[in-house]
């Protein structure tokens, strides 16, 4: 149960009643986990990405979106300020697109093969 006279709402982490002034407020996780059954290694294929904040946000420090791949405790990650986080998320697009295209591509050659 978290503190909410001093914890947002949005965070997930268990603070007790007492928040000290250096402790970090996380949301919770995203997640994005294909299935791995046919790769060409068992992964884990994960991405995870959460926010995290200061109880007492500092002006060179302000928080970050943290994007985590494989184990989320001790795989490798990234950390995203906004504007770093809106380049992420236009080349997330480009690349979603990407694959979109290649899907409808398959899609041609699996009914072209079929006939």
């Amino acid at each position: 149960m978290t503190n909410q006279n001093s914890c947002p709402a949005w965070c997930v982490v268990d603070h007790g009643d007492d928040i000290p002034e250096d402790v970090f407020h996380r949301s919770d996780f995203a997640w994005l986990e294909p299935n791995g059954s046919r790769s060409g290694d068992e992964g884990p294929w994960k991405l995870a990405a959460h926010l995290v904040v200061a109880e007492v946000p500092q002006p060179d420090d302000d928080g970050q979106i943290v994007i985590e791949t494989g184990d989320e405790t001790f795989g490798p990650y990234i950390e995203l300020d906004t504007e770093r986080a809106d380049e992420f998320i236009r080349q997330t697009k480009v690349f979603l697109a990407r694959i979109e295209q290649m899907r409808d591509q398959l899609t041609a050659i699996k009914k072209e093969v079929r006939r």
